[in-house]
């Protein structure tokens, strides 16, 4: 989780400590996986809640005793409910992992030693006990569209909590425009994702079968390249205006989901990215590249919602199983029944978890957030 020295992790939480003491605040919002930050707080004594990026089943599986090890061990991609024959090396991943990074893990040791010798007790934030903390969690999971499992009290799951973003014809015309043309298929392999040219070439190669099966949809591909290469000779003489690649999309891609004209998300199994297609109603392909994005690649498998793009390639591509990603989701023609099931399953997921519009996560957060405020406030009183 920490790419800085101990040092350098050190000094980030210290200057926390110093913002904290010159805004001398009421009550605090911390990102739970800010880890200098949480050190900071707690070493204050002061009152805070956090706020995760991450699901249920990251937060409460101590809290769920034995029947931790019928969920899928983090990182896997296992399906849920895990298969008897995966339940062996589901448990010893679980097991392993804990075991070795708390007793056993040399940097992770060496973080604790310089942390706990500058005044920070305990073990680093993420992995202290958090029934113990005294505070409460806020999350993006909607309890109704969770794996099943044992809900801690300090526990609230919030909905998709979602950017505030313009609309796309407000923002952007000409693309809002051109993506009412046709039933589009949006690919953004996150932020922080850089594709290679081999990587990209077996995407295009996907992409251009479908977009000759299928003449009434269109592509738009952001398309962040590792290192120098030109797609251009790759795309032959077949390029139209229903392929659009992009090395950055100005407006936010929740506006183009928002347009509900979006047919497809290829994503990388972000939290961000998956909830976002899960609040849009939106069918998904997940391609994930890093450990923490493989739960949702077994999450759209779960509920239907999408397909896992690269199971048999992952962290890389395999044209022909991307192809048939894209078909199934997508579909060989407009009604295809697989395709058509999807979406309204798709649809079906994104009125439980606004409640049909009525619910943002980021209200229930700031709702909670504002409560205990209250709390806080009427103490000083």
């Amino acid at each position: 989780m920490h790419a800085e020295t101990p040092e350098e992790y050190v000094n980030y939480a210290q200057q926390c400590e110093a913002v904290i003491e010159d805004v001398d605040p009421g009550f605090i919002v911390c990102d739970s996986v800010f880890e200098p930050g949480r050190d900071a707080i707690m070493k204050s004594g002061r009152k805070y809640i956090l706020l995760s990026p991450n699901t249920f089943k990251d937060l409460a599986s101590a809290q769920q005793g034995k029947d931790v090890f019928k969920w899928p061990c983090p990182g896997t991609g296992y399906p849920f409910p895990v298969p008897w024959y995966l339940k062996p090396l589901n448990t010893i991943g679980f097991i392993f992992f804990a075991k070795w990074l708390l007793k056993y893990d040399p940097r992770h040791k060496l973080f604790n030693k310089v942390r706990n010798a500058a005044g920070f007790k305990g073990n680093l934030p993420l992995y202290q006990p958090k029934a113990s903390l005294g505070t409460n969690f806020l999350c993006v999971s909607h309890p109704k569209v969770e794996i099943p499992g044992k809900l801690p009290e300090w526990l609230t799951c919030c909905g998709p909590i979602l950017l505030p973003v313009k609309s796309l014809d407000t923002f952007d015309m000409e693309l809002y425009k051109w993506v009412m043309k046709r039933p589009t298929v949006l690919i953004v392999l996150g932020t922080h994702y850089r594709t290679s040219r081999e990587f990209a070439e077996n995407m295009l190669i996907s992409i251009r079968i479908l977009l000759e099966k299928r003449k009434d949809v269109q592509v738009l591909w952001k398309l962040q390249k590792y290192g120098h290469f030109d797609l251009t000779e790759s795309l032959g003489e077949d390029r139209d205006d229903r392929l659009r690649i992009v090395d950055w999309l100005k407006p936010d891609p929740l506006a183009i989901l928002k347009t509900g004209n979006v047919v497809c998300f290829v994503n990388h199994g972000g939290s961000n990215s998956y909830h976002e297609g899960l609040a849009t109603g939106t069918p998904q392909i997940l391609m994930p590249a890093w450990i923490d994005c493989y739960d949702f690649a077994g999450r759209v498998n779960y509920f239907n919602n999408g397909v896992w793009g690269n199971a048999k390639a992952a962290p890389g591509i395999s044209q022909p199983e991307f192809t048939k990603a894209l078909f199934k989701v997508v579909g060989a023609t407009p009604n295809a029944p697989e395709a058509v099931k999807m979406r309204a399953r798709c649809k079906e997921l994104a009125d439980i978890v606004t409640e049909n519009g009525k619910r943002e996560g980021s209200t229930v957060a700031a709702k909670q957030i504002w409560e205990e405020l209250q709390v806080e406030l009427a103490k000083k009183k």
